[in-house]
């Protein structure tokens, strides 16, 4: 497939996560304080989804680097060092079941985000750059990636990183409903 056409893939699936994470903010919140579990519908299946978008944009993120030949920004290695992690422990964690790894891979996923979302700044308000990228490697506020006006690299990985957030706490909710319901 051409770049353009992968650059137009990845800025769709940003624009799915997005929706995908207001659905499941708005079925959470909704359903908060109801004795039906809002998530029922993704028990068991939390952990692997938020594994399978964690590694969906470490692939994605390889595609860029390694076949598109676009060189990272130094806040795109921080994103990667955030990400690359909960793409590897998150599947782990769900063929184990082991639910104790929301903690580690929301604190992953926190900082990731607080990169991506200071990145997407620094791209649409070129101004608060500092000029620290640019003595490493490509300057931070020159988007590779603009698709619908604003879909950029940074914008995919904070659409990322606020879904698997969104499906960690899906998790937390099942899982404390498991142990509330069986006592």
């Amino acid at each position: 497939m051409s770049f353009e056409t992968m650059k137009l893939f990845f800025a769709m699936g940003a624009i799915a996560a997005n929706v995908m994470t207001i659905g499941l903010l708005s079925i959470g919140l909704m359903g908060r304080g109801k004795r039906r579990n809002p998530f029922e519908f993704l028990r068991g299946i939390t952990l692997w989804f938020a594994g399978g978008v964690a590694i969906a944009a470490m692939a994605g993120s390889l595609y860029l680097s390694e076949i598109a030949h676009l060189i990272p920004c130094k806040l795109c290695w921080f994103q990667r060092i955030a990400m690359y992690p909960i793409a590897i422990v998150l599947p782990i964690a769900a063929w184990r079941k082991d639910n104790g790894i929301r903690l580690y891979a929301a604190v992953l996923a926190v900082i990731g985000l607080g990169v991506a979302i200071w990145h997407r700044l620094i791209q649409a308000f070129p101004s608060l750059d500092s000029g620290a990228c640019a003595a490493v490697g490509p300057p931070c506020s020159a988007p590779y990636i603009k698709e619908f006006g604003f879909v950029t690299i940074p914008y995919m990985a904070l659409s990322a990183f606020a879904l698997i957030l969104v499906l960690l706490w899906a998790n937390r909710v099942n899982s404390s409903r498991t142990v509330a319901t069986s006592a």
